[in-house]
């Protein structure tokens, strides 16, 4: 194509051709982030190294091949978007806390039957969007709320909790004072209800 048509033809397609993956291809994580305000989900498999360590390295990649497939398909189910995964980690932004909330509920029943549990976390705030990934505190925070939840279990913060209470069929239990590191103050967590190891 370059001694065909000359660079500025290569340039300007593969420009074109990005941009269009772009758009085709990924999610448009600034329509999420239009309003300035992103539900941001985080999850991971609760013990994952001591879980690896006993599976074997074979069955464990099996295992987690099959943990992400279900958490992408849900996820794209319900309107969100995957900003990130790691490992057994997921970052997730959703424009609604309700289709958050839903798909992590969906993500737990899912996955009731498997050989190891998931911890969940969620809150709403604001962000900082660079490229595909988000950053600012309000991702810190959520990342917190998934670390203050046991396996099978869903936590949401105090914002994600008012901007459900009235969704049908989303109840959550009573909620927790907990300290979440690196923030000051406690902050008040809510199990949804009807997730393992809500309550508890």
């Amino acid at each position: 194509m370059l001694i065909n048509k000359g660079l500025g033809a290569v340039v300007r397609n593969s420009i074109e051709d990005l941009a269009g993956w772009a758009q085709v291809e990924r999610p448009d994580l600034a329509r999420l982030t239009a309003d300035g305000r992103v539900v941001i989900v985080f999850s991971d498999i609760e013990g994952s190294t001591e879980l690896n360590e006993s599976m074997g390295d074979k069955a464990w990649v099996r295992l987690l091949g099959k943990h992400n497939k279900l958490i992408e398909s849900s996820v794209g189910r319900h309107g969100g978007h995957v900003v990130k995964n790691q490992g057994d980690g997921f970052m997730v932004a959703f424009a609604d806390p309700e289709n958050a909330v839903r798909c992590s509920a969906d993500v737990q029943d899912a996955l009731a039957q498997q050989p190891f549990r998931v911890r969940i976390g969620v809150h709403m705030g604001t962000s900082v969007r660079r490229g595909e990934d988000l950053f600012g505190l309000d991702v810190a925070l959520a990342a917190r709320v998934a670390g203050q939840a046991d396996g099978g279990e869903i936590l949401v913060s105090a914002p994600v909790a008012e901007a459900v209470a009235d969704s049908d069929g989303i109840r959550l239990g009573v909620p927790r004072q907990v300290e979440l590191k690196g923030l000051r103050g406690t902050h008040l967590v809510y199990p949804v209800a009807g997730s393992a190891g809500a309550g508890g």
